[in-house]
């Protein structure tokens, strides 16, 4: 076999048009393009002058050397080159007599309309809004510059030092959010505008020279900013016209320009229209962040363009729905060129860190179901298309789901490998919203950001990936009575108290007295947690607002307030709990073989942990083997898991931040579980060794859920919290679980299987958790990519939440979805 051929046959797109095929091969060029979206950097001017944002970045443990490397006060690699990168921007007179929040938009105004280009992409292009990658100023004064460089200094230190401790990563970070796309194709942005003047109008003179009056007046500013831009890109469309090859793209190029007249200034008239709509203002909000897709999310999209697309397509027939699908792929092609921000470090979407989510079918408020033709036409784009990154999918399941919509996903999880979407359930979902404070009557339309993290549209901010707090610290801490394990001390001196003083456990007589103590030093975890992500929360919403993204989410406007500085309706801040597994399964290894069996002492696994089991390959082995493991529908085991759920997740509750945010807990993990926090844990009870994979989100151990994808399904529903004697779901993780779970591609390979795989998902909205994402992987054909990379360079691989391509992620996380379990039905 010759290294050019390939062992394996790998997921390609199919039945596309010649114009998505063409906007698909010219993505893939990548560096070969001659355009792409690669960050565009500008600054106000001055030597004070800050334009990267590092906080957004805390919570990505591989920028963190970037970040400081020369000491206390370096401005780090990225801040540095971004600044001298700048292009400087003209500004009117009066700019720094302007507040920030002005000072902000107008500078915005400045860049967008002036200074980056308006371009179509191709002729194959049929939406408008091309670059948005950007790198702006933060239009400090040199005063503010200085009081929020102090402030960023006293974050830096403390949120480097919570990482290196072991428990984690946090930081206040951008995008993951669902910004009232719904009321901008709906109402368009003239709505907004019109209800910030009259909210404007309304207050004291006292309250328009405050923050109030501040925002507002650049709210005001920033909902114009759409409508300008989309006039300049309809100037340049009908410039195209004379460059046209043909009649009938001289005619798309017009309609282009007549839609950028209307929308999105105006409620959509057409599908096309509302497409362009929504991507307009989307790319804008990426841009005003300065952070180029991550979790920024569309929301329940065949149900917000639903109407037009009926009218357009089926019942007016004004255009086709291969012409609608074309439409979808210009938006698919302009979605995926977020990865372009960093486009010369090669492969796009290396850890595929961005997830702009959409969110399909699900069920109403009486829990009817909510597919429509649309839903099934962007499932159509979404197979066709992949395997590409952007947008990622999430579809709603729920008891009432159709037939039809079971056999579609089937046959596409069936050919995708590393499944295109996610699936979400919706029964548990909702148990989870409701149990935040969302009414029964309203929890019924939330939808996903980023990976799989639930919110609500238009009203909700959820903080869903700012903090990622590594349960298995805590498991450190109870052994060493609050204290680091000794050799641990990274951040600490030898012996220091880092935790509460709860005993020393080689004194311990009972179970319920290694609980107690393990209840209190996770509890302590979860309020030092806050406590430092508070820090990073302050900064942001003091110095960093974002007025354009703050004009859409709902009560910013009515409340005066902007979306990072307690605007939205609902406002949370998401503890993500990881390592949840090795946490339980070191527990139950506790329970079972010290207090028990007492087989082993308390001393003993001590021993064997500061030896990295290094001489007691017995010992070991009985943790490894001998204790029951979550994952197994093991009653027992579940109910230990389910103690530890909610002990954590009811600690978070306790806590809000200084802006008006409520902490919540969920379970995501990204990939924290196989790299940075893994590498700074030590050898834990469940005899996992030092620096080696921990547990990903709610799934068990690698390799020890080994009674099959039903048992593993049971196990996590009582996890979650299991249903009440009445059968109502409980759902401790409002924000959702993470549950990927691989599969051989033999299951699906006749009839008969495929009808056994739908009966599995319609179970797992029954009795499993909130979302789960499919591998249908051969191991050895991952085995093969790893030894010859170049025949493989698109097979992509669900990791938790999201997909990545395999031969662009490191050796280790590679290693990792390799020794996953692959189930048989």
């Amino acid at each position: 076999m010759s290294k050019t051929e390939s062992k394996y046959q790998i997921a390609e797109a199919h039945d596309l048009s010649l114009r998505s095929k063409w906007l698909r091969d010219y993505y893939f060029k990548g560096q070969e393009r001659e355009w792409n979206n690669e960050f565009m950097t500008f600054t106000t001017g001055p030597d004070w002058d800050i334009i990267w944002f590092e906080g957004d970045y805390y919570i990505v443990p591989e920028t963190h050397f970037y970040i400081q490397i020369l000491g206390k006060n370096d401005r780090g690699v990225l801040a540095s080159s971004f600044r001298s990168m700048a292009i400087p921007v003209k500004l009117p007179e009066n700019f720094w007599d302007l507040s920030l929040p002005e000072r902000r938009m107008t500078f915005f105004e400045e860049v967008v309309l002036d200074y980056i280009p308006q371009e179509i992409i191709s002729e194959n292009d049929l939406v408008a809004g091309g670059r948005f990658n950007t790198q702006l100023s933060k239009c400090f004064n040199e005063t503010e510059a200085k009081e929020y460089w102090k402030k960023n200094i006293r974050n830096r230190e403390a949120t480097l030092n919570y990482h290196k401790s072991g428990f984690g990563n946090l930081g206040a970070t951008a995008g993951h959010i669902i910004p009232d796309y719904e009321g901008v194709v709906k109402k368009g942005l003239k709505y907004y505008h019109n209800k910030a003047q009259e909210v404007y109008a309304q207050l004291s003179d006292q309250e328009k020279e405050g923050p109030k009056g501040q925002e507002l007046r650049a709210i005001i500013k920033a909902a114009e900013i759409p409508r300008k831009l989309a006039s300049k890109y309809a100037e340049e469309c009908r410039r195209l016209k004379d460059e046209a090859s043909t009649p009938e793209r001289v005619e798309e190029l017009e309609q282009m320009a007549k839609n950028l007249e209307h929308v999105p200034w105006e409620p959509a008239e057409t599908f096309w229209q509302a497409i362009q709509a929504i991507w307009l203002t989307h790319m804008l909000v990426m841009a005003e962040e300065s952070y180029p897709g991550p979790g920024l999310s569309f929301g329940r999209t065949d149900l917000h363009l639903w109407d037009l697309y009926r009218k357009d397509v089926i019942e007016e027939k004004n255009i086709t729905k291969e012409f609608a699908k074309d439409i979808l792929g210009s938006f698919w092609f302009h979605c995926n060129t977020a990865y372009d921000a960093m486009i010369r470090l090669g492969k796009q979407g290396i850890t595929s860190g961005f997830g702009q989510l959409m969110t399909l079918s699900g069920c109403g408020p009486s829990g009817e179901d909510l597919t429509n033709e649309l839903t099934y036409t962007i499932l159509e784009v979404i197979d066709e298309w992949h395997p590409i990154l952007e947008p990622k999918p999430n579809i709603r399941l729920h008891r009432n789901s159709p037939e039809k919509l079971l056999d579609v996903i089937v046959e596409i999880i069936g050919r995708s490998q590393g499944a295109p979407f996610l699936i979400n359930f919706d029964e548990r979902s909702i148990a989870g919203m409701v149990k935040e404070g969302i009414s029964k009557d309203d929890a019924w339309d939330y939808a996903c950001v980023g990976c799989l993290e639930n919110t609500m549209q238009g009203n909700d901010r959820s903080g869903t990936v700012n903090i990622n707090v590594n349960l298995t610290k805590s498991i450190e801490l109870t052994l060493w009575n609050g204290k680091n394990m000794p050799g641990n001390d990274v951040t600490t001196k030898p012996g220091e108290q880092i935790g509460p003083e709860t005993g020393n456990p080689e004194d311990f007589e009972t179970w319920e007295e290694f609980w107690n103590a393990w209840k209190k030093q996770i509890q302590f975890m979860i309020k030092h947690t806050a406590d430092v992500y508070n820090l990073t929360e302050e900064l942001r919403g003091e110095y960093l607002p974002t007025p354009y993204l703050s004009t859409f989410v709902n009560d910013c406007i009515d409340k005066g307030l902007d979306v990072r500085n307690g605007g939205p309706v609902y406002r949370f801040i998401t503890v993500e709990g990881v390592g949840f597994a090795s946490t339980v399964d070191s527990l139950l290894a506790i329970k079972k073989l010290v207090y028990e069996d007492k087989k082993h002492t308390i001393a003993q696994i001590k021993e064997a942990l500061m030896n990295d089991f290094e001489g007691y390959e017995v010992i070991q082995t009985y943790l490894k083997n001998k204790a029951p493991k979550y994952g197994n529908d093991d009653d027992n085991a579940d109910e230990i898991a389910r103690m530890v759920m909610e002990t954590w997740c009811d600690e978070t509750w306790k806590y809000k931040t200084s802006t008006d945010f409520q902490f919540r807990p969920g379970m995501l993990s990204w990939n924290y579980w196989a790299g940075a926090d893994a590498g700074l844990t030590i050898a834990t009870p469940d005899g996992r060794k030092k620096g080696t994979f921990l547990s990903n989100a709610i799934c068990p151990v690698d390799g020890s859920d080994i009674k099959g994808p039903t048992a593993v399904t049971n196990s996590v529903g009582r996890a979650l919290g299991g249903k009440t004697e009445t059968g109502e779901y409980i759902n401790y993780l409002p924000n959702g679980a993470s549950h990927t779970i691989t599969f051989n591609p033999s299951i699906l390979r006749d009839p008969e299987h495929k009808e056994k795989f739908k009966s599995y998902l319609r179970g797992y909205a029954e009795n499993g958790g909130t979302c789960l994402q499919i591998n249908m992987l051969d191991v050895e054909m991952l085995k093969d990519a790893q030894k010859h990379p170049e025949n493989y360079k698109n097979l992509l691989v669900r990791v938790t939440g999201y997909n990545a391509y395999f031969t662009a992620i490191g050796k280790e996380l590679q290693n990792e979805i390799i020794a996953r379990e692959a189930h048989k039905i």
